[in-house]
């Protein structure tokens, strides 16, 4: 029986690179056209990276129905006045077990409630959280594309990944094990939630690595009380 090696983060990282290069170069069609089995061997390396693929938890309903809880931040990479910026946080959406982040980005809506979290610019140590009331009626168009079957974020409300520029949207999940966000190289329509789970949704530049947005200074999304209390 063959032992699985799975590639260390660097690798999986220039990966996404190339992955970035060749979208920028010859779009969708000349990445199936290089073939498909990098795609998913990239998602495989990275679901094994960050330790999924294997057992998730769920609860049951009083039907039995198995459920997930999950919390989903968005970062548009855009500012709440001169001197803040802003993160939308959408708390509590529960999904039939076995969807993936897609699944929970196209249901939004339905959370337990939401906020934004109105940070320092200078100091993103510094924020407040807004509840808001009203949140059905704010609207996140999600645009995406496709390669080799699997889907990735392409636009939402009219912010665009510009592969030439690596600005992109980029996905990260809090992995409990490690104490700290995970960057996703993975397709999120493959990535399977599981309960407590808590994402967050980036616009940045990738510039060569992802965007240090969760494991150093981006105290704006490293709340995860309401996760362990749920």
């Amino acid at each position: 029986m063959s032992e699985e090696i799975v590639p260390p983060a660097k690798v999986i990282f220039l990966m996404a690179i190339g992955l970035m290069s060749l979208i920028g170069i010859g779009g969708a069609l000349g990445f199936q056209a290089f073939g498909q089995d990098f795609i998913q061997n990239m998602n495989k390396y990275n679901l094994a990276e960050i330790g999924r693929g294997g057992r998730l938890v769920y609860y049951e309903t009083p039907l039995g129905e198995k459920m997930v809880n999950v919390d989903i931040g968005f970062d548009l990479n855009t500012t709440y006045n001169s001197t803040h910026g802003l993160v939308y946080w959408f708390k509590g959406i529960e999904l039939p077990y076995g969807s993936t982040i897609i699944d929970a980005i196209q249901n939004i809506h339905s959370a337990k409630e939401a906020e934004l979290r109105v940070y320092n610019l200078e100091n993103s140590s510094i924020f407040e959280k807004i509840p808001i009331t009203d949140f059905q009626s704010l609207e996140f168009n999600v645009t995406y594309g496709s390669i080799s079957g699997m889907r990735y974020i392409d636009e939402i409300n009219g912010i665009k990944n510009v592969p030439g520029l690596l600005l992109q949207w980029m996905i990260y999940f809090w992995n409990p094990e490690k104490g700290q966000f995970v960057y996703l190289t993975a397709s999120p329509d493959r990535f399977t939630l599981s309960h407590r789970d808590t994402i967050i949704i980036i616009y940045d530049e990738f510039g060569g690595w992802p965007a240090d947005c969760c494991s150093g200074g981006g105290w704006e999304y490293n709340e995860y009380e309401g996760a362990l209390t749920r």
